[in-house]
């Protein structure tokens, strides 16, 4: 059999995610391909190339997308952020992100919403959409916070320190306790920056969630970032394969490929539940903090509370509508499946670091709610998504 052919890609990101990188590279060194990265460290597009085909991110670069369009090669761009432009794509579900984004907050009781854009594009349209459509099946809606583009007409708006006041007003205005989706980890960091200046507490006055999952940026913000899992390795994987299939002669798709989100990371950002009773608080703040005791039940928690078992159960019930009882396994099954997905830990670590004083309770437990065995949800999360980033900060 011949060695396949020679393919020369240059990798022409602008304003990219590391993420990219690691999947244009997998696919490349898989296939052989020689990728030209230079772009990544210079921002210069290398005027005079020759080689077979082009994976990009062009973001605000016209001159970019010129010198893309004029060099006739195959090429595949990666985002709709410039679906001006008439290149055949690859993007994320923005749909399903919002959607998980708008699922996680009510999952926590949130009844209170807002939404924090970066700029005005399709990615910004798309996420709003999907948060706000699944928050409005719940008869719930959404606000807009100020957007955080530095890119606006009035001179004004492109100074910081006047959008962080704006910001501050917005959030400060906003009733309590909000639940804010952002744009991505960048924008959700700086709301929190802001929650900070203005004395707001986070998770407990605002809740914070970003999109990407950038586990440097979302670990090193003051409280830790919970963040929607893009699968960006994935999404640029997906558009070098496509550019392979488009070298060798392949018409492109019509329709844009979406790539779908991996899951989401629970940081403490939005590690809380969203209630007006203190001692409900209490409680729910109990569960999570003693979730891994095989000794916490029902009786624990209400002793960590002043007010009586049947005051609690009511509370649980008109609030949250479930048990005391069924939210402590509620919370042991998000960390087990959180463990099953983010770690190699076998089962019955698992068991052990969630509480379960025996492998097989968690095996029935996980049954009896999921329909399928602990192993097999860790493999069917695999064969879906591939391997989740580990959360350190746990």
């Amino acid at each position: 059999m011949p060695p396949p052919p020679k393919r020369s890609v240059l990798l022409a990101l602008t304003s990219s995610h590391h993420g990219f990188l690691k999947g244009a590279a997998r696919y490349a060194m898989e296939h052989h391909w020689h990728l030209v990265a230079d772009m990544i460290y210079s921002a210069k597009i290398p005027l005079g190339w020759r080689g077979d085909g082009i994976i990009s991110f062009i973001g605000g670069r016209d001159d970019l997308a010129d010198f893309i369009l004029s060099s006739g090669l195959p090429a595949v761009e990666i985002s709709m952020v410039r679906n001006d432009i008439q290149l055949p794509r690859v993007e994320g579900d923005n749909d399903q992100i919002g959607r998980l984004a708008a699922e996680h907050f009510l999952e926590r009781g949130f009844r209170h919403f807002a939404w924090a854009p970066f700029m005005e594009d399709v990615v910004n349209t798309e996420r709003y959409r999907g948060f706000a459509n699944r928050l409005a099946q719940n008869n719930l809606t959404c606000e807009l916070l100020p957007t955080a583009d530095s890119r606006h007409d009035n001179p004004a708006l492109r100074d910081w320190s006047v959008k962080r006041r704006q910001l501050i007003e917005a959030l400060v205005g906003r009733p309590n306790p909000l639940a804010v989706f952002a744009y991505n980890d960048c924008v959700a960091a700086d709301v929190i920056d802001a929650c900070d200046d203005a004395g707001l507490l986070v998770p407990e006055a605002v809740a914070v969630l970003g999109v990407d999952n950038d586990t440097l940026l979302c670990e090193c913000v003051r409280v830790p970032l919970s963040s929607v899992c893009h699968d960006l390795e994935g999404l640029a994987y997906e558009a070098a394969a496509l550019l392979d299939r488009m070298m060798s002669g392949e018409a492109p798709p019509q329709e844009v490929i979406r790539v779908q989100p991996k899951g989401l990371v629970t940081r403490r950002s939005t590690d809380i539940v969203a209630v007006d009773n203190l001692q409900l608080a209490r409680a729910l703040r109990y569960i999570r903090d003693h979730y891994a005791n095989p000794l916490l039940g029902v009786e624990a928690v209400v002793t960590a509370t002043e007010i009586s078992r049947r005051q609690l159960e009511k509370a649980f019930r008109r609030e949250l509508n479930r048990s005391l009882n069924e939210e402590i396994v509620r919370v042991r099954m998000e960390k087990v499946k959180d463990l099953l997905t983010t770690t190699e830990m076998k089962v019955v670590d698992v068991a052990a670091a969630t509480g379960f004083s025996r492998s097989s309770h968690l095996f029935r437990t996980f049954r009896k709610l999921f329909g399928i065995s602990p192993t097999s949800y860790r493999n069917s999360q695999l064969a879906k998504f591939g391997p989740r980033p580990q959360d350190f900060s746990k």
